[in-house]
């Protein structure tokens, strides 16, 4: 495996167990609570986290049947802790085996599914990790003004 394949796969991984981590200390009346001028919960961001890397790398790269449904991201607000905790599980696993089958000439190769700029698998993979950071923080910070009150 190419390193900067191993890389991704290390870096997502971790910061996925984060996200996990952040969940779990997440009360459940807290989960989809959003205090006034702020337009998403901790849920909401974790189910964007999941479906964004679901439909550009699982799908996009690993070319999994995964459809995204955009919308349903930011409002369905009925998932338990437990399953969004469970669906970052299985994000996980499947982001490893993408990654572990990412052959060293498809780094370089042009991103496979629609996007706003052009991009090669490397630099979109690069761009979904700062994606994923931005929203984890906005979360982290978010999940901690909650706990204070």
């Amino acid at each position: 495996m190419n390193p900067l394949t191993q890389d991704f796969r290390s870096l997502y991984k971790r910061d996925l167990d984060r996200l996990i981590d952040n969940l779990q200390s997440t009360s459940d009346e807290q989960l989809w609570k959003s205090p006034e001028g702020i337009s998403n919960s901790c849920g909401v961001l974790a189910q964007h986290i999941v479906d964004n890397l679901e439909h550009y790398i699982n799908h996009g790269i690993g070319q999994t049947d995964y459809v995204r449904q955009r919308d349903r991201e930011f409002t369905d607000t009925h998932r338990s802790k437990e399953k969004l905790i469970s669906d970052i599980e299985q994000l996980k696993e499947t982001l490893s085996a993408v990654f572990n089958a990412i052959e060293d000439n498809q780094l370089t190769q042009d991103f496979p599914v629609d996007i706003p700029f052009e991009a090669s698998n490397h630099k979109f993979l690069l761009h979904l990790y700062g994606h994923l950071n931005y929203h984890l923080g906005q979360l982290n910070y978010l999940h901690r003004m909650l706990a204070a009150g």
